[in-house]
């Protein structure tokens, strides 16, 4: 089999890109907690106090809020546009910054104005 060479070009660049990712997740700072998925398609499943790890992917300083996205999909993407899926957290003192990890404890309420219907109220924030 003889490949042409577009295509050895096209597999060295998928390998690389393949090694770089794994790279990435095993140096991504350690975090933990539910995922952002797994809280997300059940919010109101969790009662009392919950610990959510995710990368700090908006903030709302006006409102004192920060947007949390899944880790996993952080650490795969490599960036924090990528998930479709976020949970809204109201904190307060100084928010994180964008890209960040972070873990979250706090208690989900419902908030109509936060995507999902809910946001999760933090007692606490810790930066990974």
């Amino acid at each position: 089999m003889r490949l042409s060479r577009f295509s050895l070009i096209g597999l060295i660049f998928l390998i690389v890109l393949s090694l770089g990712t794994a790279a990435l997740a095993f140096t991504a700072p350690k975090a933990e907690g539910l995922d952002v998925d797994t809280v997300y398609s059940d919010p109101f499943a969790y009662k009392g106090e919950i610990k959510v790890r995710g990368a700090v992917a908006g903030l709302e300083p006006d409102k004192n809020r920060f947007l949390v996205i899944d880790y996993k999909e952080y650490v795969a993407c490599q960036s924090v546009a990528c998930p479709a899926k976020w949970i809204t957290v109201s904190a307060s003192g100084k928010l994180p910054e964008s890209g960040k990890m972070v873990e979250i404890k706090g208690a989900i309420e419902k908030d109509e104005s936060a995507k999902g219907g809910f946001v999760l109220n933090a007692s606490e924030v810790k930066v990974k």
